[in-house]
């Protein structure tokens, strides 16, 4: 029996609207495949004795039941990839069926009618085929999306991310139409269409282990008007982990302390299991470091965000750690030391050019005073560590509360103390506060994959298995993370005589980058870049 295991996931209160189109297999085929007569006018068995009709019917049609049936092969791709899932458990046959309302659909204005997609799901380890039987209602809408890069916080088995909205796509199929979702497809639940109290009854067919995460990912997308749990509507994600913490710095520290510690345990038990199941590997940066496994390939995936650039100590730090990490697996990319940064604001994500050029647009008016914040509200970041997962690994911070002063002086006349904010009260989610805000008020709306309480710079991804593939690889990786995380803590956090300056007042020397266009991996163009000090 296959269960599903639900998130909610903020869609940014932006309104992303797609015209579905007749299903067919050629625009479906990026997301798995249709089934249909090819020939509904050649019909057995006297079809069968016109040479000219056989010669008609497609490669893979035969002739079957004694002259009375044409049997068409291998008309879509049924595949279990349980082999691959973390649990171990294998995925059994399952078969099902679907008794499916008619939806009924909105109309705003002189709109055409319009369905409203609140969920997305994907069973990342099986394909998943839906039959049609003869039902009242005649047709139906089918919703696919594929999936982002996976990112660090979020670490979902099958190695993807969360949908990519962007390649959001819709068809209308016909009752003589069954679809066949690849494994790992985002699909919205299936939406019968006809008049209220008609139904479109489905077989469903596919693989399932039991394990709900496993079996069945599925995201819910809140509206226009809808928060995140447990924020009120319209409020400030990062405002409200604030008040959850009463405004106490040492509260916050704790929490974004917790979050990295927990998530490097999980994923040292991950490497070392006797079952691992393999590194994810982003394959953008495969194929662009890679080029020969696909010519001429592009990331198209533009962006636009506010980075925190760190200052030459924080640099230095990053690049020893990179040396550190290259010694026990000398496959690892590494981001370069010009393009390190950390996200303090992630705007939009996976646009096109034309969409992030008019967000640009929309924020220049206020983008001197977001790029140049920091140089007025100082946040401090301290006790660094290497954070990692199967797909990536950064340098982690928290935010301060009474650690001793260790970054040099100012590299600029500072301002007038009294007018700077400053003083460990005020932390980096407040600076992450902030800056939505600001952005709000600029006249856009923020669409960030995620708010968690993390403060880091990627050092690296894997670009494949080869430093990893065995146990005892595996095995020495893990000690590597041990023991410089063991050294940050004893010999950089909190010491004044350390080799290397172990915190980042966020700002120092550069203000805030706003940057866009292929950022995923350090790249794009610098729009604005605030006032340092």
């Amino acid at each position: 029996m296959a269960t599903a295991a639900a998130m909610k996931v903020q869609l940014g209160h932006e309104k992303i609207r797609v015209t579905a189109q007749p299903l067919s297999q050629q625009a479906f085929s990026p997301f798995g495949s249709v089934i249909s007569n090819p020939r509904p006018d050649i019909h057995p068995p006297s079809a069968l004795s016109s040479r000219a009709a056989a010669a008609a019917l497609p490669p893979n049609a035969v002739s079957a039941n004694q002259g009375f049936a044409i049997q068409y092969r291998n008309v879509s791709r049924v595949r279990n990839l349980y082999d691959r899932a973390p649990s171990g458990r294998a995925g059994d046959p399952v078969m099902s069926m679907f008794v499916c309302s008619a939806r009924e659909l909105s109309r705003a204005d002189d709109a055409d009618d319009a369905f409203t997609v609140r969920v997305l799901e994907r069973h990342p380890f099986t394909t998943q085929t839906f039959v049609p039987l003869s039902s009242t209602a005649r047709a139906y809408l089918v919703v696919v999306a594929p999936s982002l890069p996976p990112v660090p916080d979020l670490d979902l088995p099958g190695g993807e991310g969360l949908p990519d909205l962007r390649g959001l796509r819709a068809y209308v199929a016909t009752g003589a139409q069954a679809v066949t979702y690849g494994a790992g497809t985002w699909h919205a639940p299936m939406v019968a269409l006809r008049r209220a109290g008609t139904t479109l009854d489905f077989v469903v067919s596919q693989h399932a282990s039991g394990v709900a995460l496993e079996d069945c990912q599925l995201v819910e997308f809140e509206g226009p008007d809808g928060g995140e749990p447990g924020v009120e509507p319209g409020e400030n994600p990062y405002a409200a982990f604030i008040k959850a913490c009463h405004d106490d710095p040492k509260e916050i520290q704790s929490l974004y302390s917790a979050h990295r510690t927990k998530r490097n345990a999980q994923q040292k038990n991950k490497f070392l299991a006797t079952d691992f199941k393999g590194l994810s590997v982003d394959q953008v940066i495969l194929k662009l470091e890679r080029p020969h496994l696909e010519p001429g390939f592009c990331d198209e995936r533009n962006c636009l965000v506010f980075w925190a650039r760190p200052p030459d100590h924080v640099v230095l730090l990053a690049a020893r750690l990179q040396d550190m990490l290259k010694k026990v697996a000398p496959g690892l990319w590494l981001m370069p030391l010009h393009r390190m940064h950390m996200t303090a604001l992630e705007v939009a994500f996976s646009k096109t050019p034309g969409e992030i050029a008019s967000l640009v647009a929309a924020l220049r008016d206020a983008m001197p005073a977001m790029a140049s914040h920091t140089y007025l509200h100082r946040s401090r970041l301290v006790k660094p560590m290497i954070s990692h997962d199967t797909s990536a690994f950064a340098v982690s911070f928290l935010p301060a509360c009474g650690e001793v002063p260790l970054s040099p002086a100012p590299t600029a006349p500072d301002a007038a103390a009294e007018a700077v904010t400053q003083g460990d009260a005020y932390t980096y989610h407040h600076l992450r506060r902030d800056l939505f805000d600001m952005v709000r008020e600029g006249g856009v709306q923020v669409g960030s994959r995620y708010q968690v309480p993390s403060a880091h710079i990627t050092l690296g991804r894997f670009l494949d298995e080869a430093d990893h593939d065995t146990p005892e690889k595996r095995e020495r990786w893990i000690r590597a993370i041990d023991e410089i995380n063991e050294w940050l803590e004893r010999d950089i956090w909190d010491r004044k005589d350390a080799e290397f300056v172990g915190e980042w007042v966020v700002g120092h020397e550069k203000g805030l980058d706003a940057r866009n266009g292929t950022l995923w991996y350090g790249g794009g163009r610098t729009i604005m870049l605030g006032e340092g000090f």
